[in-house]
């Protein structure tokens, strides 16, 4: 199962302590099954490549 397909909203706190939004583009497992997002971050062009344990769904 796949808790966040393409397109979902979420958001994550940043080593600095500010909230980035952005948008799944796509996600793959680790063979360990770690869920890996590669994400977009709203209104900028980065990216960010993190574990979905480390994002929070927008809802």
């Amino acid at each position: 199962m796949n808790a966040f397909p393409a397109g979902t909203r979420v958001f994550y706190w940043t080593s600095q302590g500010d909230v980035t939004y952005a948008v799944v583009q796509s996600s793959h497992r680790l063979a360990d099954g770690t869920q890996i997002l590669n994400l977009k971050v709203e209104g900028s062009n980065e990216t960010a490549t993190l574990p979905a344990a480390g994002v929070t769904k927008v809802s």
